[in-house]
């Protein structure tokens, strides 16, 4: 048995769904075809005005001034279809799409898991009516015949019998016929499916050719049939095009925060996280503006990321109005719990690479970093930059050194200071020519100031404070 789900008007309810300001005014989608711009979706306040399917873009005009049109895109509306399916993977892995509209759903090898089949039924009907997207199910016993009754918005019943009854039910124009197969049926008086599906195979390879007769038997389930199932993908794309165009970056952070919550639902049904996405920010005229948002360390949630390109909003002026937003997370990694949470070690870094996140994404990367020392005994050379959230390096036999080095060294009085640790002599640096030969004290002043002191060439240097 298969339930086939059918989405009539996919691309406008998940438009609707993500903006639902969008439903408070006559919105239609329209699609070119052939020299001629027809309607192919609209909302109920635009059938309410006299807006149908099929008809031209101009008389829908003229019967609706106020009627907002926006173009139909078949790859979309498939990104849509594989987003719902998606979320459907985690409670049926046999799926098959049918796009651009449609997919079913394999329930035979469910029930033992679900506890028969009407729980099965019960638990993906309930999913899919949680979806705020119209969707006509049915099932049968293959999927073809499952559409068929979907798409008519037939009965669901999971009675094999009722099922087969109201398939032949069918009109002849609602069993997938091609229009010239469709004319030679009602010429020669068949009205519906069921006495097509009377007829002997070769009676009807006779009369309407051989293509039909071998779709009416894969109707019946008599073809062996093979199915490419869904595999959910590894990376995240999806886009939003605005009901009307936005030229600053406050009146793009609703639509912005709707986009991160389905990245959020994407990562967290995968049980996968990310460390960095783009958002690509559409213009009429203008080329489309990357902005990438990087976390310190991987995460799923999508107020992280919001708050992250919050701060970065300031310092990148949009060129233009934007007409349509883009997310983009290509680079997912599996999720990892680790035992230290318990503890709260992990908590603690999770709190410190937050911090850091938010810094580089007001001062950009490359002025937050975390410092380190290399081998070179030079004060000021043994010291170089590491990526910002990397592990302090650890000296744990490394002498006593001051927080702030003087760059320059300031020439200084030895009167002024008391000698309290010492001397430590450094003589290096012949490698490179930059050698040195001093003699360095600990030294404290007359404000009880504590400062690293070194004598070169007959002449007394402050290098340091201790804090």
């Amino acid at each position: 048995m298969w339930l086939y789900c059918h989405f009539p008007q996919l691309l406008l309810d998940n438009r609707v769904r993500l903006q639902p300001d969008s439903n408070t005014l006559p919105l239609a989608l329209y699609q070119l075809q052939g020299n001629q711009s027809v309607i192919v979706q609209c909302n109920t306040l635009a059938r309410e005005a006299g807006v149908k399917t099929s008809i031209q873009t101009v008389m829908a005009i003229s019967l609706c001034e106020q009627l907002q049109l926006v173009e139909y895109i078949p790859e979309r509306e498939q990104q849509v279809l594989q987003q719902l399916a998606t979320r459907l993977y985690q409670w049926a892995a046999k799926l098959v799409l049918y796009p651009p509209k449609g997919l079913a759903i394999e329930l035979s090898s469910l029930a033992q898991l679900y506890g028969g089949m009407d729980s099965v039924f019960n638990t993906l009907s309930r999913e899919v009516d949680a979806l705020p997207i119209k969707a006509q199910l049915a099932v049968a016993d293959n999927p073809l015949a499952a559409q068929l009754l979907a798409e008519y918005d037939c009965p669901v019943s999971l009675n094999p019998k009722e099922s087969t009854q109201l398939l032949a039910q069918l009109p002849i124009g609602a069993a997938g016929l091609g229009t010239k197969t469709q004319k030679h049926c009602k010429a020669a008086g068949f009205r519906q499916l069921g006495e097509l599906i009377q007829l002997s195979g070769d009676e009807v390879g006779r009369q309407l050719g051989l293509e039909t007769q071998l779709y009416l038997e894969r109707i019946q389930g008599r073809q062996q049939q093979s199915y490419n199932f869904f595999t959910p993908p590894e990376s995240f794309r999806q886009s939003l095009d605005l009901v009307t165009e936005i030229p600053h970056w406050q009146g793009l952070l609703f639509p912005l925060k709707r986009l991160f919550g389905e990245l959020e639902d994407f990562l967290y049904q995968r049980q996968k996280v990310t460390q960095q996405v783009s958002i690509e920010l559409h213009h009429r005229y203008e080329p489309p503006s990357v902005v990438p948002v990087a976390l310190a360390e991987p995460g799923w949630r999508g107020q992280s990321f919001l708050s992250l390109l919050q701060l970065k909003m300031e310092s990148i002026p949009l060129p233009e109005a934007v007409i349509e937003i883009t997310l983009v997370a290509n680079e997912l990694l599996q999720s990892e719990q680790h035992s230290s949470h318990f503890f709260g070690v992990q908590q603690h870094r999770h709190e410190t690479l937050q911090l850091i996140g938010r810094l580089q994404a007001k001062l950009g990367n490359n002025a937050v970093f975390s410092p380190a020392m290399n081998d070179d005994p030079r004060p000021g050379n043994n010291e170089f930059r590491r990526p910002a959230g990397e592990k302090p390096q650890i000296l744990s036999a490394a002498p006593k050194r001051p927080l702030w080095l003087l760059q320059p060294p300031q020439p200084t009085s030895i009167d002024l200071w008391q000698l309290r640790h010492g001397p430590e002599r450094k003589v290096c640096g012949w490698w490179d020519a930059g050698d040195i030969a001093r003699d360095y004290w600990i030294a404290r002043d007359k404000f009880q100031r504590v400062g690293w002191l070194y004598f070169e060439s007959g002449q007394w240097y402050l290098h340091g404070w201790f804090s």
